[in-house]
């Protein structure tokens, strides 16, 4: 996502389940932890996409839901990248007992296993 202004606009974000299936099902790259996954292939666009899975089971409360989301938009909004990738980013139980610094470090370490992938690629 190339940092364009603040935003963050629907051409930065995965729409539809067609969009979400092609990176589950092709997905070329792949990073986890305790708290969160991160799928990526190729995009099929100019630019990458963010989606965002954060299950109800694992995080209860609409409100830590969407805290979580705004963590993990603004991440990827800043992040270079050198490729158009489609993301899709899933929260695991627990993410929501995070810090907002704690979210950004776990995303920090999923980020820098997705480069490492990329330079051995």
């Amino acid at each position: 996502m190339d940092n364009h202004g603040q935003s963050f606009t629907r051409a930065d974000r995965l729409l539809t389940a067609r969009d979400f299936k092609a990176v589950f099902d092709g997905n070329e790259r792949r990073a986890s932890n305790r708290y969160a996954l991160i799928l990526a292939r190729p995009s099929a666009t100019s630019r990458s996409r963010l989606g965002l899975v954060i299950a109800k089971k694992h995080v209860k409360l609409a409100c830590q839901r969407n805290r979580i989301k705004r963590q993990v938009r603004e991440f990827f909004r800043c992040q270079p990248l050198q490729d158009s990738w489609d993301l899709v980013f899933l929260a695991r139980k627990g993410l929501s007992e995070l810090s907002n610094d704690d979210i950004r470090a776990q995303l920090q370490q999923l980020w820098r296993r997705l480069e490492k992938r990329e330079q051995t690629a």
